[in-house]
């Protein structure tokens, strides 16, 4: 079993240095992705009201955020993310992938409309 998942199965958060206050938004991505359109992700987060500064980019969830994009090939439970899409190369690639984004972005801007 691998040492992070046997760690996330007996619910232990991970260690994080009080110095460096987290950010209140997470972006999970697969360990390999390549990132390199993040003017894409810019444009998407800020769809959501949300800018890139207030994000972090992770592999794996930990407490505190609230995730905002998973795109992870490998999706794990809880599944607490506003958004769900394959990898970005994926998505940048794959017409459905951006047609079930765009959904999902129209849900998360009419329900924080509905909050307000």
């Amino acid at each position: 079993m691998e040492k992070s998942a046997f760690l996330d199965a007996m619910n232990i958060t991970r260690w994080r240095s009080a110095d460096k206050p987290g950010k209140p938004f997470l972006v999970l991505h697969d360990i390999d992705a390549d990132l390199s359109a993040q003017p894409f992700i810019e444009q998407v987060l800020g769809l959501v009201n949300v800018s890139l500064d207030q994000c972090d980019f992770d592999c794996e969830t930990h407490r505190g955020p609230q995730v905002v994009w998973d795109m992870r090939k490998t999706k794990r439970r809880p599944r607490v993310a506003w958004l769900v899409t394959a990898p970005l190369d994926d998505v940048m690639q794959n017409g459905d992938e951006k047609r079930q984004l765009w959904q999902q972005i129209c849900k998360v801007v009419n329900k924080q409309q509905k909050e307000r």
